[in-house]
């Protein structure tokens, strides 16, 4: 199916005659500062059949010069005026002429091998609908820090599961993947993890995850709750509610917490008085420093356990090498 980079020139120019199997969608808004690394990361796969795809969604960094530096043809570069990254998406998706499809963000990198272990997967599962892998967490200078087995970070999905979930949906921007892939699971079929990281996730201050993580708790309410309605995901909407209250109080975000509270109220949710006496007690600096210490609790447990995970991987390839 694809040969090693030894013969990249021939390979690469029999690619180009045909689809590839894999379509790559890289989005990008001023990331500038990584995209490099990451576009590399995706070129360099030891499975060479496939294609990237960059959108770019209105930067105004240098970005378009950083990719009018390749030549490599696998490389189809896309741009339009700022639209968000769930129309992003769909716009890259829709170029798509891959088999199987992914995408990743432009501060993130790929291991070597992530495409070629995750196309074989799904060779191997036809029942799969999606594979997805754990990954390592890696701060802004590239350092890695902790491991993390629980993110849907590094995936690939069959084309035809895509068009049963539908496309990735505006309205909820800031948790558009997981909305996606929680309806893929639904309406296309299992999604299974390989237990081994083949992606780097990086944590930095400029990094969406980490400017918009107070909006994201309103947001997700919302999208959690459209899916249990419509009967597409199954969890207790009661811990939900006080999670995302949690959360947002947290980060002093009155206007997330007055916005759950009012959801509440305005959908008949039984318990939407308690939230509303939860949340005035949290904006205040005795409630806010009680719920900051209940947070960090269940925090510093989740990264004693991925910390573990890391120094038992680092160990099991020592090993192996």
């Amino acid at each position: 199916m694809f040969r090693q980079n030894s013969e990249v020139g021939l390979e690469l120019t029999m690619l180009e005659s045909r689809n590839p199997a894999i379509s790559i969608v890289l989005p990008t808004y001023n990331g500038a500062t990584y995209i490099r690394e990451s576009i590399d990361s995706c070129l360099n796969q030891s499975f060479q059949d496939l294609e990237l795809i960059v959108v770019i969604d209105g930067s105004t960094d240098d970005s378009e010069a950083i990719l009018n530096s390749y030549s490599d043809p696998r490389l189809r570069v896309f741009r339009q005026e700022n639209q968000g990254l769930p129309k992003t998406l769909n716009a890259g998706f829709a170029q798509a002429r891959g088999r199987f499809l992914t995408w990743t963000s432009d501060d993130n990198v790929y291991l070597p091998d992530a495409m070629g272990v995750m196309w074989q997967y799904l060779q191997d599962h036809p029942q799969a609908a999606m594979v997805c892998t754990d990954c390592l967490l890696i701060d802004g200078r590239g350092k890695t820090f902790s491991y993390n087995n629980a993110t849907w970070a590094c995936f690939l999905y069959r084309a035809e599961a895509a068009a049963l979930a539908g496309p990735y949906r505006p309205e909820f921007c800031l948790v558009e993947d997981v909305d996606f892939f929680l309806r893929l699971r639904h309406y296309a079929g299992a999604i299974d993890r390989i237990p081994r990281p083949y992606y780097k996730y990086r944590d930095h201050q400029a990094s969406l995850s980490s400017t918009q993580s107070a909006k994201r708790q309103f947001a997700s309410l919302c999208l959690h709750y459209d899916l249990v309605t419509r009967g597409i995901e199954q969890l207790v909407l009661e811990e939900l509610f006080w999670d995302r209250l949690s959360k947002s109080a947290l980060y002093r975000d009155f206007q997330s917490m007055d916005a759950i509270v009012q959801f509440a109220q305005q959908h008949d949710i039984p318990f939407a008085q308690k939230l509303a006496a939860r949340s005035n007690f949290w904006k205040t600096s005795v409630g806010w420093l009680c719920n900051r210490l209940a947070i960090a609790a269940r925090s510093q447990c989740t990264k004693l356990q991925n910390n573990a995970l890391f120094l038992t991987r680092m160990a099991q390839q020592r090993r192996s090498s």
